[in-house]
């Protein structure tokens, strides 16, 4: 696929994540992570309150592509990226994919010629003001602070196109930044679409690293210190 028609997806992903916040007016968050860095989620809070969306169309960044099965540097180990996509992340030493390619067209329920795909870069406040909002209502909630925040969708192409999907997951791996403080402990906050934010424990016992599962469709990830 072609880069402009990347970046025209891109943008589209941008004005779908205001959206998203657009449904998050409250985000009442509660629980905390599991002792022990204990795997696994917690649902915090689902919402459905509309509130005005914003007006101006951001601006697409510029996209590094990936292919499947080729090596990304992340916290400067080589780690095998599984399916292709399209990434432009600068606040995080890497990302990628880790789940088998197999194992994601499974998850993803993918037929026939379908192939995962998946699109990853940066977001804050000034893109995603009230997603983000709900980012640090439950990093607050958790004592923790954020570091950072990317936003993700995982969907598919099929013919060069690309397909939307709600279903399935994929785990993805990044490198803390490079000013992270290695002692303490990460997790990640989820907000989707609806109105569900999902606190993700970090599944690798890597300082320097963070793993969990991405979901199908558009999300909002922030990285939370505690």
């Amino acid at each position: 696929m072609k880069s402009k028609s990347i970046k025209k997806l891109l943008t589209t992903a941008l004005i779908a994540t205001m959206l998203v916040g657009s449904t998050l007016s409250v985000c009442a968050a509660s629980g905390s992570e599991g002792s022990g860095g204990s795997k696994g989620k917690e649902e915090i809070a689902t919402v459905d309150t509309q509130t005005e969306a914003e007006e101006s169309e951001p601006a697409a960044p510029a996209v590094s592509f990936v292919s499947a099965n080729g090596n990304v540097s992340v916290a400067g180990t080589a780690v095998r990226n599984t399916i292709a996509g399209a990434i432009k992340v600068n606040t995080l030493q890497g990302v990628a994919v880790t789940t088998p390619l197999a194992e994601v067209k499974a998850s993803l329920g993918l037929t026939g010629s379908q192939t995962p795909y998946v699109i990853a870069f940066d977001t804050d406040a000034k893109k995603s003001n009230l997603a983000m909002n709900c980012v640090n209502a439950a990093a607050e909630s958790l004592g923790g602070q954020v570091v950072t925040a990317i936003n993700v969708t995982l969907g598919a192409k099929e013919n060069g196109k690309l397909i939307s999907l709600s279903n399935g997951s994929a785990g993805m791996v990044v490198g803390l930044p490079k000013n992270a403080d290695t002692s303490k402990t990460y997790s990640i906050v989820c907000v989707q679409p609806g109105g569900v934010v999902t606190i993700l424990n970090d599944q690798d016992s890597s300082p320097k690293t963070v793993t969990f599962a991405v979901k199908a469709g558009l999300g909002t990830y922030g990285i939370v210190a505690k």
